[in-house]
C-alpha cells in the first residue's frame, strides 16, 4: 500500500477517535451553555488556559525528544526510553501541588474572589494528569495502535459526558462539576491504556542516560512550548484584562467550533509524523527524493481537506452557533474564520518543517515562537481594548501565521522541500477572504443570506483549490477506492 493509502487510513482511523470524542464533546454545549452562564463558561476556559500554561511548563519538551529518539533508536532501547519518560510524568505531580496549595490566592488573583477555590484546585491537578495521558496516548501512536487510540479516546469522552451532565446539570455544581468530570475521565483513560498495553511495552529499567538525552533535546522545545501558549491561549488573560468573562465566554464558543480543524490536525499529526520519519530513515539515498515527494503528497491532501472544512464552518458559523448553543453566543461565530485558519497555519508548519527535528537543531523553535508570541503580545494589546474577542481572533491568526513563515523558511535550509510555496498562499488568503466574509456581513451588518448564497462560496472555495491543483478528482477516487473496495 502506498503512502498516501497509508496516510489517510491511519489519519482516518485516528480522527475517528477523536471525531467521536470531539461530537460527544460537542454533545455536552447544549447542556453546559444552558447550565453555566457565559460568565462561567469564561471561567471554565480561564482554568483551562491556566491548565495548558502549567502543561506546557512541566513537559520540558519531552514528548518531542522521545518522538525523535523513539524512531532513531533501535528496537531494544525503545522500551527503556519510554519508561523513563513514564517516570519522570509521575514525578510532575510533585511540583503541581505547588498551585494547589495557593488556590485560594489564585482564584482571588484571576477572578476577584475566592470562590473559586476547589476549581483552580482541580485544574491545577489536572497538569500533571494531562501529561501523563498525553504520554500514554502517543505510545500507542509510536507503536501505531490507531483503534486502540480511538477506543481511549471515545472511553474519555463518554465518562466526561455522563459525568458532566450527572454534575453541571443535575447536581448544579457548576464549573467544579465540569472540571470533575475532565479529571476522572483522563484518570481512566490512564489506566486503560497502562493495563491493556503500555505496561507490556516498558522495560521497567530508568535510564539517567537517556532522561539526560531527553532533557538535553526538549529544554530548547519547552521554550517553543510556552511560546506557542502565548500564541494560542494566553489572549483569555488578555481578555480577562481588557475586556471581560462575557468575551471570554464567546470567544471559547468560537474556538469549540473551530475543533473540527483542530481535530484533522491531530490525526494528520499523529498520522504523518509516525509514517514521514519511519519512512525517511529507512530511505537509502542521501538526497531524500521519495521522502521529500510524499511530504508534499501528504500536505497538499492535508491542506484541501483542512481549507474546505474550515470555509463550511466559518460560512455556517452565525446559523451553528445559537442552534446547538444559545443565542447569547452567536457573535462568537466571528472568531471562527480566524481560529480556524490559525489552526491550518499551526499544522501547516508542522507538517512542512521535517528539517529542523531532522537536523536535530531545536533552539531554531526557541527564538522562532518568541518572535511569533511577542507578535501575539502585542497585537492582544493593540486589538482587544477595540474589538473584543474578534481582535484577540485576529491576533491568534496573524501570530500563526508569522510562525509558518519564519519555520518553513529556517526548515528549508536543512531539508529543502520543493513546495509550490506561492500557490499555496495564494490559495489560503483567498479561501480565507471567503470565510470571513459571510459571518461579519451578517452579524455587524445585520445581512440574512440564503443557504443557495452560502453554497455558492462554498463551491467558489472548492473551485480555487481545483484550479491551483490542490485537488484532484483522480486522487480522490483512488482514496475513495482505498476505503470501500
Amino acid at each position: 500500500m502506498g503512502f498516501s493509502q497509508d496516510f489517510a487510513k491511519d489519519t482516518v482511523v485516528y480522527g475517528l477517535g477523536r471525531g467521536i470524542k470531539k461530537f460527544i464533546g460537542i454533545f455536552l454545549l447544549p447542556f453546559y451553555t444552558r447550565a453555566l452562564s457565559v460568565d462561567e463558561y469564561g471561567i471554565l476556559e480561564t482554568l483551562a488556559t491556566m491548565t495548558m500554561l502549567g502543561a506546557a511548563f512541566l513537559s520540558v519538551g519531552l514528548d518531542s525528544a522521545v518522538g525523535f529518539y523513539f524512531f532513531k533508536a533501535g528496537k531494544n532501547e525503545r522500551g527503556k526510553i519510554t519508561f523513563t519518560l513514564f517516570v519522570i510524568r509521575l514525578f510532575t505531580f510533585i511540583p503541581s501541588l505547588i498551585p494547589v496549595l495557593l488556590s485560594k490566592q489564585l482564584s482571588t488573583a484571576l477572578f476577584g474572589t475566592d470562590e473559586y477555590v476547589i476549581p483552580v484546585a482541580i485544574s491545577s491537578m489536572l497538569i500533571p494528569v494531562s501529561l501523563l495521558m498525553d504520554e500514554q496516548s502517543k505510545l500507542l501512536r509510536y507503536f501505531r495502535k490507531p483503534w486502540l487510540f480511538s477506543y481511549s479516546s471515545i472511553l474519555k469522552s463518554l465518562i466526561n459526558v455522563a459525568l458532566g451532565i450527572t454534575l453541571v446539570v443535575w447536581l448544579s455544581y457548576g464549573v467544579t462539576g465540569s472540571l470533575t468530570a475532565q479529571l476522572v475521565s483522563s484518570i481512566a483513560v490512564i489506566l486503560f491504556i497502562f493495563l491493556f498495553f503500555s505496561r507490556k511495552k516498558y522495560d521497567y529499567h530508568f535510564s539517567a542516560e537517556w532522561a539526560k538525552k531527553l532533557f538535553k533535546f526538549g529544554f530548547p522545545v519547552m521554550w517553543a512550548g510556552l511560546a506557542i501558549w502565548i500564541m494560542d491561549s494566553s489572549d483569555r488573560f488578555f481578555l480577562l484584562h481588557f475586556s471581560n468573562l462575557t468575551d471570554i465566554g464567546r470567544y471559547s464558543i468560537g474556538n469549540t467550533f473551530s475543533q473540527p480543524v483542530l481535530l484533522l490536525n491531530m490525526a494528520v499529526q499523529m498520522s504523518f509524523s509516525v509514517l514521514f520519519f519511519d519512512f525517511f530513515y529507512k530511505e537509502e539515498d542521501k538526497a531524500k527524493p521519495n521522502s521529500k515527494q510524499i511530504a508534499i503528497t501528504g500536505f497538499k491532501h492535508y491542506f484541501a481537506t483542512s481549507l474546505m472544512l474550515s470555509l463550511v464552518l466559518s460560512v455556517f458559523g452565525k446559523d451553528l452557533v445559537p442552534w446547538i448553543t444559545t443565542p447569547e453566543y452567536t457573535a462568537g461565530a466571528l472568531a471562527i474564520p480566524f481560529l480556524t485558519f490559525s489552526h491550518i497555519a499551526a499544522q501547516s508548519y508542522q507538517t512542512m518543517s521535517p528539517g529542523i527535528i531532522i537536523s536535530g537543531k531545536t533552539w531554531h523553535f526557541t527564538w522562532i515562537t518568541a518572535v511569533a508570541a511577542t507578535v501575539n503580545i502585542a497585537l492582544n494589546i493593540a486589538l482587544i481594548p477595540p474589538y473584543g474577542f474578534t481582535g484577540a481572533a485576529l491576533a491568534t491568526f496573524i501570530s500563526f501565521f508569522t510562525y509558518w513563515v519564519i519555520k518553513i523558511i529556517v526548515a528549508h535550509r536543512y531539508l529543502p522541500i520543493p513546495y509550490p510555496f506561492i500557490k499555496i498562499f495564494i490559495t489560503y488568503f483567498i479561501l480565507l477572504a471567503l470565510a470571513v466574509i459571510i459571518p461579519f456581513l451578517e452579524i455587524y451588518r445585520k445581512y440574512d443570506f440564503s443557504y443557495l448564497i452560502h453554497l455558492m462560496v462554498i463551491f467558489s472555495g472548492f473551485m480555487v483549490l481545483k484550479l491551483m491543483g490542490f485537488i484532484k478528482f483522480e486522487t480522490i477516487r483512488n482514496l475513495f477506492k482505498t476505503f470501500f473496495r
